[in-house]
């Protein structure tokens, strides 16, 4: 049949389609086909045999899950018998002369002639088989990630990116580590934000609105439903559309408080005496440091007070070590019940103590410390062997402007204690009294 009967898009007009299209009669005999038509379906065979059929090859038609297409399910067959007009019908072809299947979606509507009958079918064909092998291996890849997901010990999620925030997946670990359901995370939006705690809910809202753009690590505190403040480790991966934009985010979480405790705990060694407490010589010098920064901004002064035991070793000698760590830890306490909070007390080691005192007015000011200091620690002690009168020798250092190191500092205060030692001991010196020569022959 020609293309130039009524009813029938021309040739040339077809041809300039970039969707394959093909016209066959009420018997299933081709009309008509475009050039895209002949290059996409060529894969079947030759578009049309000698005997008039549609391709020389003989091929099976599927539907869109792989099962054989009955006859009159296929679409031009439909449209001819009934009249209907189809789009979007998945189909898949499979050739005896080629492996695999080639999947195509067809649209197909009825061509009438002038008194208004079905004389024929146009249909027209898409070539999906990438495009579906492309969301087989997301549906895989989804399956895959849902299998290792519900199975890991860890919490994994993901969530949607914007002005109203999500949480679009979670796995059921979320319910072991925080003792809510997946379903009430979807239900309730605002879910994780009570979940946070309050000075971890910043990090939280600005995931929601903003995500991340590469790969992040952070740490955040999460209230269970019980009450208990737990430490979470995150690692987050950005997700993001066609145009590079981040549209969501996924997320692996754990339980890390066993690990914050013990780092707390070699922290807290690590900078703190064992048998008092108190921070020792490392964050004593770091706190001096911050303190001596601060008053190079501020019109204020600040003294370091050095404090020996007098004849600490008679007491281990005769009482014991037992009876000698108690004294120093009622002396430790007594130190801190005497100074401000604002001042820093530190063990350095052995017998020997010092206090940084902050945000004085003058010189006067820390003698008047270093007194309340001599009486408090004078006062008889109980150390499990009748009671015990100890006393102290303080040495003073002291600086206006922060020009002078922490190191340097202590040092001044130090040498000033040797001379409260050497001048009869139970007594305070002050560095600034001190000969210069004496300061730098010791």
């Amino acid at each position: 049949m020609s293309a130039s009967e009524p009813g029938i898009p021309s040739e040339q007009l077809l041809d300039a389609l970039e969707v394959a299209v093909v016209v066959f009669d009420r018997d299933g005999k081709i009309l008509i086909s475009n050039r895209r038509a002949r290059e996409d379906l060529a894969i079947l065979g030759d578009l049309v045999g000698d005997d008039g059929s549609i391709f020389t090859h003989d091929f099976e038609l599927l539907d869109e899950r792989g099962r054989r297409l009955v006859p009159g399910d296929i679409p031009s067959v439909r449209t001819l018998r009934t009249g209907e007009v189809l789009e979007g019908f998945v189909m898949g072809v499979r050739s005896p002369t080629e492996p695999g299947t080639v999947w195509i979606t067809v649209a197909s509507q009825p061509l009438t002639d002038d008194a208004g009958d079905i004389c024929g079918v146009i249909c027209s064909f898409y070539d999906i088989t990438e495009l579906r092998a492309a969301q087989a291996a997301v549906v895989a890849s989804e399956e895959r990630f849902r299998t290792i997901a519900e199975n890991a010990v860890d919490v994994v999620y993901r969530f949607t990116v914007g002005d109203v925030p999500r949480i679009d997946y979670v796995n059921a670990a979320v319910e072991a580590e925080l003792g809510y359901t997946p379903q009430e995370f979807y239900d309730d939006p605002m879910l994780i934000v009570r979940v946070t705690h309050p000075d971890d809910l910043e990090i939280v809202q600005s995931l929601g609105v903003d995500g991340v753009d590469g790969v992040q690590s952070l740490q955040m505190r999460m209230v269970r439903r019980d009450g208990t403040v737990i430490w979470t480790e995150h690692k987050v991966v950005p997700l993001r559309d066609e145009s590079g934009t981040v549209i969501a985010a996924t997320g692996i979480a754990r339980d890390v408080t066993e690990l914050k405790v013990k780092e707390a705990y070699l922290s807290h060694r690590a900078l703190h005496d064992a048998l008092t407490g108190l921070p020792n010589r490392v964050l004593l010098l770091d706190r001096l440091e911050a303190s001596l920064a601060r008053i190079q901004r501020h019109n204020a002064y600040l003294a370091v007070l050095y404090l020996d035991l007098d004849r600490f070793k008679t007491v281990n000698d005769n009482l014991g070590h037992e009876a000698g760590d108690r004294l120093l830890q009622v002396v430790g306490r007594k130190l801190q019940e005497t100074l401000r909070p604002s001042d820093s007390v530190a063990r350095l080691g052995g017998d020997e103590f010092a206090a940084v005192l902050s945000d004085l007015h003058d010189p006067i000011e820390a003698m008047h410390v270093a007194q309340r200091l001599l009486a408090a620690i004078a006062e008889p002690v109980d150390v499990g062997h009748g009671t015990l009168v100890t006393t102290v020798s303080i040495g003073i250092a002291g600086s206006a402007e922060g020009g002078v190191s922490a190191g340097e500092l202590l040092r001044r205060a130090d040498f000033a204690m040797y001379k409260a030692k050497d001048r009869g001991r139970a007594r305070i010196e002050s560095y600034d009294e001190v000969d210069g020569s004496e300061s730098a022959d010791r």
